[in-house]
């Protein structure tokens, strides 16, 4: 039938006939949007009075397809209608979705709900094949987690005792996919209807695009990237999510506390929603909820992604930048792991500002619009990076010659570009703004500290935070354009 957005289901459900409904629907995504648009279904699809006896759920991770399928096709005993909900579903998986299943896992864990963890950490290790045994060995243990200076996050233990305390085993891994792919061709009793959630899904799957086809499937996903255009549709998102609760607990929130909520929370829906009520609890009879109710009731919870930090850095915004570094340390992140961040932000500025100066205001100016420099200067970087990535390969063969019956190696293809994705122009126009924040000499003076630094954290008994931390204020200082 068809693929509907979740920004566009409830729309799609007000002018839906329940008669006409598909036999198979998926509902795929970000969990909380997931449980709405499910409950949305079955509002649509069975009467709240009957939903004892005409609705079914079944645990994905646990149940197996044969035990829902029987159960699909026996019929109701007081309701010609039946809907059977298999939540969580794991017949989408494939090794594609391993990285989403490791930052679901990874959130939940630094959060401390281990709960929530284990279900993504025992498909993981079902889709990796791994027992937990196995995770002793650091070589295999790469494959779930990565570690910090050579031992476990110190949140696995954690979650491998939550795992062994509550029976929680790894599920096999079985073709339930083409099972169900099967009874679908064959048909299901009319009235009867099968409504999967999931978290991730390859696309790919001959299941998938069977639904497609002959099913429905309501897309839950919600871009997790760092992109401008990722975050606002995240913070979209959030914000529908806000006007919901609010409307249904009869408030209304200023514009600086949802500005905070968001800031403090991050793209985390679950605990939005928590927060939310806290709030609405905490204002009681009073209509609007302020900035001063958020800072009184909650804590910042949100997880700093390290670009945040990097940002600061080459904004020369020492405040957001000491603020960054505290919240990344804090949540575990290793001083090294900054200083390379750094490091690399550094030599891209320094990049940025060593065309500034060469090409000496004939296409760059740091006061042109986006698309004035979409539609000409781009272009003189480019062809700049293809003038330095000729130059490098021409190095290269001088210092690799060809041996005489063997092909030369190809050289690695260098980094020291500034336009690395010919399609995305507006990366490279803000890195050249925030050059101009900086003299090309306190970049490279910078490039040479950071080595030293780097040196001083891994042979010596100095404080790594402090240190990190006099770079940045040094750097700040002294960096004038």
């Amino acid at each position: 039938m068809s693929t509907i957005a979740y920004h566009a289901f409830a729309d799609y459900l007000s002018r839906a006939v329940p008669a006409d409904w598909p036999a198979v629907t998926l509902v795929c995504g970000e969990e909380m949007l997931c449980k709405k648009a499910c409950e949305g279904i079955l509002d649509a699809l069975i009467p709240q009075a009957e939903r004892t006896l005409g609705v079914e759920r079944f645990d994905g991770g646990e149940e197996p397809i044969g035990g829902v399928l029987s159960s699909m096709n026996t019929y109701a005993l007081l309701s010609g209608s039946k809907v059977l909900v298999l939540q969580d579903a794991r017949l989408f998986y494939s090794a594609k979705v391993q990285q989403g299943l490791r930052e679901k896992m990874v959130q939940a864990a630094q959060k401390g709900d281990m709960k929530k963890a284990s279900r993504p950490f025992l498909n993981l290790m079902a889709l990796t094949g791994l027992a937990l045994e196995d995770l002793t060995t650091p070589a295999l243990r790469i494959k779930v987690a990565d570690d910090v200076d050579g031992e476990p996050p110190s949140w696995f233990s954690a979650l491998m005792d939550f795992c062994r305390e509550n029976g929680l085993r790894i599920p096999e891994l079985q073709d339930d996919a083409d099972i169900l792919k099967t009874a679908m061709e064959k048909g299901f009793p009319d009235g009867h209807r099968l409504v999967l959630t999931t978290d991730f899904v390859d696309r790919r799957k001959a299941l998938f695009k069977a639904i497609v086809e002959t099913g429905l499937v309501v897309d839950c996903t919600v871009p997790k990237g760092e992109t401008r255009a990722d975050r606002m549709a995240q913070d979209a998102v959030m914000q529908a999510a806000m006007d919901d609760a609010l409307a249904q607990a009869s408030k209304r929130m200023a514009v600086d506390a949802r500005k905070r909520l968001m800031q403090w929370t991050g793209f985390d829906l679950r605990t939005l929603t928590g927060n939310l009520e806290k709030l609405v609890s905490f204002v009681g009879d009073r209509e609007t909820i302020s900035d001063a109710d958020v800072t009184t009731v909650l804590r910042r919870t949100r997880k700093d992604p390290i670009f945040e930090f990097t940002n600061a850095v080459a904004d020369r915004d020492l405040p957001a930048i000491l603020f960054f570094m505290k919240s990344l340390l804090d949540d575990g992140m290793h001083p090294l792991q900054l200083l390379a961040a750094v490091a690399n932000q550094i030599r891209r500025l320094l990049l940025a500002k060593d065309f500034i100066v060469r090409d000496r205001g004939r296409s760059w100016s740091a006061r042109m619009t986006f698309p004035q420099f979409k539609s000409g200067p781009f272009k003189a970087v480019q062809a700049d990076d293809a003038a330095s990535a000729s130059h490098t390969q021409a190095w290269d063969s001088l210092l690799n010659p060809a041996t005489e019956g063997k092909k030369r190696k190809k050289a690695a293809t260098s980094d020291l570009v500034l336009a690395k994705n010919p399609k995305s122009p507006f990366p490279v126009f803000q890195t050249l703004k925030k050059a101009n924040n900086f003299s090309i000499e306190a970049l490279t003076t910078a490039m040479v500290d950071l080595s030293q630094i780097d040196v001083r954290m891994k042979s010596t008994g100095q404080d790594p935070r402090m240190l990190l931390e006099t770079f940045l204020v040094g750097l700040c200082r002294r960096a004038g354009g």
